[in-house]
């Protein structure tokens, strides 16, 4: 499947209240300027279709950034580039979602971003990944008998601990970044990086949403 055609099938689902795997964040009248982080080819935005709205997303695959420009660039703003260092500036946006990326990130730097990019009043909501995903993901390349998928899954399985005691995300050997995530951890995690967030948990689903606070950023 190529990843424009996994945005489309996202698509579908963003709009599908019925389907098991349908979540979108809730958009508030106060929201003025919203930034999607991993927002393919703004699947989440059109399945919505806010109004009077400034709509931004970010993504790091080029092609989907390509495909959104050329369907939807009328109504979102895309740029290509990762969450790593967010190119908008400092207190600019009410709300920040990710409806899929964050656990592909490096949570804790990102989350830095995340702060900066925000105003002081700012919202943020994500979903995230449960650690039975990455066990099961662990039992199906077993299955596949696929050595380097089951090395990656490993690995996530090895860093969600890592980001639940130590609050850090360490690369795989590509350079990428994958985690499950603590939902109590990942709370106070938040809670150091400047937000107050309650994590809450479906049979499908993880969400983390809240609000900036007044304490400062931990660089780390």
């Amino acid at each position: 499947m190529t990843a424009i055609n996994y945005h489309l099938d996202e698509l579908e689902i963003a709009k599908n209240k019925d389907d098991v795997s349908h979540i979108n964040p809730v958009f508030s009248d106060s929201d003025k300027i919203i930034l999607d982080i991993g927002c393919g080819i703004g699947q989440t935005f059109i399945a919505i279709d806010p109004v009077d709205k400034m709509c931004v997303g970010i993504d790091i695959d080029e092609d989907s950034i390509r495909y959104g420009i050329e369907h939807y660039g009328d109504k979102i703003q895309f740029i290509y580039s990762n969450a790593k260092k967010i190119p908008l500036p400092a207190n600019l946006c009410d709300f920040i979602y990710s409806r899929v990326a964050l656990p592909y990130t490096n949570i804790p730097k990102t989350l830095n971003e995340i702060k900066r990019v925000l105003k002081d009043d700012g919202r943020v909501w994500f979903t995230l990944h449960k650690k039975q995903t990455a066990i099961d993901n662990i039992k199906l390349t077993i299955k596949k008998r696929s050595p380097k998928e089951f090395a990656r899954n490993i690995y996530v399985y090895v860093n969600g601990y890592i980001l639940k005691y130590f609050h850090k995300s360490l690369p795989f050997l590509n350079g990428e970044h994958e985690s499950w995530q603590d939902a109590v951890s990942f709370k106070k995690l938040m809670v150091k990086k400047g937000f107050d967030v309650d994590v809450t948990e479906t049979d499908e689903h993880m969400i983390a949403e809240g609000y900036v606070h007044s304490l400062p950023v931990q660089s780390n």
